[in-house]
């Protein structure tokens, strides 16, 4: 169930005193912060009864969910071929930390008989693919999105989609030809080969080598150097807004952000339109600056900070963005108060 904001549409929730100075109120009174005690129950409800064969090449973890791994350079090539039943905590090797797990598993707990996941930034798209697959064991219909910029992840996406069974289609073109094809019927995932802007343009983004996923957009049309201060050439490649993303009277159930430090150009203009729709928000955090700025945005207009994990950085020499310095992604789990339909586990107990 979708709810109003307690004082009205808002731009951030305020408390008027005695004097009548009006206080900005950050957080909420519905959602508790995920407790280390319930990571590992809130992950179990995500484990198969039966997983699949690994064959030769794959790794299936506890959630039954097949990777290939000769399709990950940075994997370690010996879990090829392997199954694991252990729960990532905190770790799994090779995909992510338990914080983003934790955010997947939550956002699958909802009041209807569907599920709808957009990954941005998606890489190969294990958080779609994860979802959609589990949602459909749970007999749930299922929208999922994919939108990554770079060709080869986007086959790689397409590519974990079918390895796990889920109906997938490639999406491409311009903006408008990328906007029209989502509004159509579709299949349970979508891969969008594009880049997520807020705006409908043309964007900068590098040809990166196989084994490198920091690639990140840039607005300069003669781009050579990215944030890091590596210099790669570049692509043209067109962007999808949020507002095509989320279209839809369908709450997006888990909205997956990570732009390697481009999180606040799509997410700060679309402050309202997230609000409005999407129940669980997680971002990969690429600088400190950026985690800041999405508490104090975030906070104030009655979302719960969840989880977190902030990045670890290295100021060492001279890079051309802070982005540059970071040594290791943070992550964010936000919760929205105007949906409740949530796992009793981050619901205030009165």
């Amino acid at each position: 169930m979708r709810w109003p904001l307690s004082r009205g549409d808002q731009e951030a929730t305020t408390t008027e005193c005695e004097d009548s100075t009006v206080v900005a109120m950050y957080g909420n009174g519905l959602h508790v912060p995920v407790l280390p005690h319930t990571i590992v129950p809130i992950l179990q409800r995500l484990r198969a009864s039966a997983t699949p064969d690994p064959e030769s090449h794959f790794r299936v973890d506890w959630a039954g969910i097949r990777t290939r791994i000769g399709m990950l350079p940075w994997a370690p090539q010996d879990l090829a071929g392997t199954t694991t039943d252990r729960l990532p905590v905190p770790t799994d090797g090779y995909r992510s930390e338990a914080e983003e797990y934790v955010g997947l598993g939550l956002s699958l707990i909802n009041n209807r008989d569907s599920y709808r996941i957009v990954e941005v930034g998606a890489g190969w798209a294990p958080w779609v693919v994860m979802g959609a697959a589990i949602a459909k064991r749970e007999g749930k219909s299922v929208t999922g999105i994919a939108v990554e910029a770079d060709q080869l992840r986007a086959g790689w996406a397409l590519q974990h989609a079918q390895d796990n069974n889920i109906d997938v289609r490639h999406v491409t073109g311009t903006s408008q030809a990328i906007r029209e094809q989502l509004s159509e019927h579709s299949t349970d995932m979508t891969v969008v080969q594009a880049a997520c802007w807020f705006e409908e343009t043309t964007l900068q983004f590098p040809k990166l080598t196989d084994d490198d996923m920091g690639g990140a957009v840039s607005t300069d049309e003669n781009a050579h150097m990215d944030y890091r201060g590596a210099f790669f050439d570049h692509v043209d490649v067109p962007t999808v807004t949020l507002e095509t993303l989320l279209a839809g009277d369908e709450p997006t159930d888990l909205l997956h952000i990570d732009l390697q430090g481009r999180e606040l150009d799509v997410i700060l203009p679309n402050l309202e339109l997230i609000a409005q729709k999407v129940r669980f928000l997680a971002v990969g955090t690429h600088n400190r600056y950026v985690e800041g700025m999405l508490q104090e945005n975030l906070l104030k207009r009655e979302w719960a900070l969840l989880m977190e994990s902030p990045c670890t950085a290295v100021f060492d020499g001279v890079k051309p963005s802070l982005t540059g310095f970071t040594t290791q992604d943070g992550n964010q789990l936000y919760a929205n108060s105007r949906f409740r339909d949530a796992d009793p586990v981050v619901i205030r107990q009165r």
